[in-house]
């Protein structure tokens, strides 16, 4: 049978080197991109539905009283 060498965790390089020359800035770019559009999307759907929520009106009150009507159908 033939022995195989166990390879211990941590036994490596401790630095990581980047392909290609690459910086951080190139790599995380991308990544900033959308999560700054992600959070814009978010932002704009927030604001959507907090215009579209109905506002108690003081003064609506007043003019039920005045049209007591009632539509049935």
């Amino acid at each position: 049978m033939e022995k195989r060498e166990n390879k211990q965790i941590g036994t490596g390089k401790a630095e990581t080197t980047r392909q290609n020359g690459e910086s951080l800035v190139q790599v995380m770019k991308p990544f900033v991109k959308f999560g700054v559009l992600a959070v814009g999307v978010l932002a704009s759907a927030l604001i959507t539905i907090v215009k579209h929520i109905p506002k108690p009106d003081t003064g609506h009150s007043a003019k039920r009283g005045k049209d007591n009507r009632v539509i049935k159908i």
